[in-house]
């Protein structure tokens, strides 16, 4: 708890400052679809996925109620949807398939008093994963700088270095632009499973944005990227909710309208719905930490779902025309789980 009285205060003031200063672009809707987890097998050389141009890659989460991997489910109780039309599995595999993962870090004031915690958490996180694995490291505050580009997860003294010495504070948030060059730029580079792990309050206070909102998950549709959200919403709300009608920083926030502070939470709830949505239209999930406990928990739990995740390919029946979006349903028969899929995906020509 140490962490949240240290810079809260200036934190805040500097985030009202920009908000007041600056207007606000946010849209979003909150979506959702739950054997408990077991060890995945380990990794060989047969299990590295090759797949066809003409194929769909689709990587799918299944959790029970209590929000844990499901695994070792066998290829008929997965039932997929192209467009309302069902589809024939061409691969299916159960263990654990290399991804390449982009971490993608706000570093502007509203994480001034938690940077420090962000490098440790995102350390332990890179420990959970395979040298197959491959990594970037980017940052957004006020730029969007690459901090490493793509390596093997198991460098980790290299990868590691580029959190220490590169990850550094910053004013503003430009959030639309690192999602936006994470996708279209890095992911680019790579072939196979695409992750982005983002971590942000979600709210742009750029002067000036290359890429709108719409733009950036345009493009993380293009990339067919599963997100990852460990969102700062809650935190930040939770103290301004706790402390601005106390004694001591209620007379540092008189400065401010309450309707000024009213509009501020409004604009978290609703960037935190737009969050919800982002992970659960790509496939991925979003977590709430309010606690520093809660921050490691989240990075383990992301990378305990990558380790248990079924991957599937098929081929579009009919096929696919270049630049049309095609809605895929995943569906899991036999049981009451949660299925985590990107929602579509946007034909190649194949």
């Amino acid at each position: 708890m140490a962490r949240y009285k240290r810079g809260i205060i200036f934190s805040l003031l500097l985030l009202f400052s920009l908000y007041i200063q600056g207007g606000r672009e946010a849209v979003g809707q909150s979506g959702r679809q739950g054997e408990s987890s077991q060890t995945a097998p380990a990794q060989s050389a047969d299990d590295v996925l090759r797949v066809r141009t003409e194929e769909v890659l689709l990587p799918v989460s299944v959790r029970d109620e209590m929000g844990a991997p499901v695994n070792g489910l066998e290829k008929e109780r997965f039932l997929i949807f192209d467009n309302g039309v069902r589809q024939e599995i061409a691969s299916f595999n159960r263990r654990r398939v290399p991804a390449n993962i982009v971490l993608l870090l706000d570093a502007s004031s509203s994480v001034f008093s938690e940077m420090r915690f962000i490098r440790d958490a995102a350390k332990r996180f890179l420990e959970g994963l395979l040298d197959e694995d491959k990594v970037s490291v980017m940052q957004f505050s006020d730029r969007v700088e690459l901090l490493q580009d793509w390596t093997s997860a198991g460098s980790l003294q290299q990868i590691e270095k580029s959190l220490d010495w590169r990850y550094h504070p910053g004013l503003r948030t430009t959030f639309y632009d690192g999602l936006y060059l994470a996708a279209e730029e890095q992911l680019k580079k790579v072939d196979g499973r695409r992750i982005i792990i983002l971590l942000t309050d979600g709210l742009d206070t750029a002067l000036k944005r290359k890429a709108s909102l719409q733009d950036a998950l345009n493009a993380v549709r293009r990339a067919e990227a599963s997100v990852y959200v460990v969102s700062l919403t809650a935190d930040v709300r939770n103290q301004m909710e706790e402390r601005t009608g106390r004694s001591r920083l209620s007379k540092i926030f008189s400065g401010y309208d309450r309707r000024e502070v009213n509009s501020y939470l409004a604009m978290l709830e609703n960037s935190e719905r737009l969050l919800s949505d982002l992970a659960a239209r790509t496939g991925g999930r979003i977590f709430l930490p309010l606690k520093d406990e809660d921050l490691a928990a989240a990075y383990q739990a992301i990378a305990e779902e990558l380790r248990t995740q079924y991957i599937i390919t098929y081929k579009p029946k009919p096929g696919v025309r270049a630049g049309e979006f095609r809605r895929v349903r995943v569906l899991v028969t036999d049981g009451s789980y949660e299925v985590a899929a990107r929602e579509g995906y946007t034909g190649r020509g194949f």
